[in-house]
């Protein structure tokens, strides 16, 4: 099966950023999406930018958390050593140049280490667009990683090439 790459460069800090996403905000009400079946903590939400071969746009995304330290981080709290696993489920929005709306939704991992951070997501798209009627058909592979000194994430998403 070949592969094709979508990049979604996440940034989530407070510093001004020129592309990926840009962390925007800690307070719930800001959620692109309600809290109904998200599971975990609400993280926060940001807006940036896709780009990739198939797909470019501007994003909003929310996060949410389980059993994540980083709440504990930005608080200023010490963290104890080790190894520290958390469920993630980001959700979103991408809005391409040419009018379309396409939502994503990922469950996976972020494995927290004193060296760093690494995320592992299944994603699913879903529009009413045909033009991006592919990406309903597929599952997305996200890996990533984040570095809360920077308060920067970076994430690859993968994707199966719609068949001809």
């Amino acid at each position: 099966m070949r592969m094709t790459l979508l990049v979604l460069p996440l940034v989530m800090t407070a510093c001004a950023q020129t592309g990926g996403l840009q962390y925007r905000s800690q307070a719930q009400q800001d959620a692109v999406v309600p809290p109904k079946a998200r599971e975990g903590e609400y993280i926060g939400s940001g807006d940036g930018t896709a780009t990739g071969d198939r797909l470019r746009g501007t994003v909003r995304w929310s996060l949410w958390a389980g059993d994540c330290v980083y709440p504990l981080v930005r608080q200023g709290q010490n963290i104890p050593d080790g190894l520290h696993l958390c469920t993630m489920n980001p959700v979103g929005f991408i809005e391409t140049p040419d009018g379309a709306r396409i939502r994503f939704d990922g469950r996976g991992y972020g494995l927290r280490s004193p060296e760093r951070y690494r995320t592992s997501l299944t994603m699913v798209f879903g529009t009413e667009d045909t033009r991006y009627a592919w990406l309903t058909k597929v599952l997305g592979v996200m890996e990533g990683e984040f570095d809360e000194k920077a308060g920067r994430a970076t994430w690859e998403v993968y994707f199966p090439a719609p068949e001809s």
